[in-house]
């Protein structure tokens, strides 16, 4: 089976990816582009870390223009976020059985709501799956941080390629910092995946057998 996977690049959806490799033979990293920045690049590196096919999509420009349009009007950037997110989810669903992304239990935006999973799953006769549903920010970052090597820095630096630092991109280009800050939360951090870790299966055999010596002992 085949599962395409709405990829940022992040320990978030990276960690996404690596929970749904025992169920699927193929895991295609899907990253959406508004196509005017290069930080698309970022995830195409990570998606080369995890060892899984990467592919680049470009909205259409209605799609950038309209979202810009919903985010300069209401001054935040979670209904910018939740317009374009089932844009895409739909688009990878056009395409494959089953999509994914990692989204979280307590993410605000984006995030789809249950009638529009639905929707999607009967329109189009597809599996919608949120593999991090049920997980905190401490949690994911405990669980990718054992399996990844991850940075974190701001987001105004197009650390990663998610829907935010595209619009941020834009909105800079058109309307200047001034229109960013009036908009985006101040310092707000994305992260970067620079590595999977290599060494986990040899410290899962030592772990085993230390517990194979303690139950012998006892």
């Amino acid at each position: 089976m085949k599962v395409a996977v709405l990829f940022s690049g992040g320990k978030d959806s990276s960690l996404a990816a690596l929970l749904l490799e025992p169920y699927f033979d193929e895991i295609e990293l899907v990253t959406f582009s508004f196509g005017h920045d290069d930080a698309w690049t970022r995830a195409a590196d990570a998606a080369e870390e995890l060892g899984h096919p990467f592919k680049r999509m470009v909205f259409e420009t209605d799609v950038l223009e309209k979202a810009l349009e919903i985010l300069r009007s209401s001054g935040y950037p979670n209904d910018a976020l939740d317009y374009v997110h089932p844009i895409a989810v739909e688009t990878m669903a056009k395409e494959c059985e089953f999509v994914a992304d990692g989204t979280r239990r307590d993410d605000r935006a984006p995030k789809m709501g249950s009638s529009a999973i639905r929707s999607l799953e009967d329109r189009l006769h597809v599996q919608y799956l949120r593999p991090l549903a049920g997980l905190g920010g401490k949690a994911i970052r405990a669980m990718a941080s054992r399996y990844l090597d991850f940075e974190e820095t701001f987001s105004e630096r197009y650390p990663a390629s998610d829907f935010e630092v595209g619009l941020r991109y834009e909105l800079a280009k058109r309307h200047g910092q001034r229109e960013i800050d009036r908009i985006f939360p101040s310092n707000h951090m994305h992260t970067r995946v620079i590595r999977r870790k290599r060494f986990v299966q040899k410290n899962e055999r030592q772990e085993d057998q230390a517990c194979q010596g303690i139950q012998s002992e006892s």
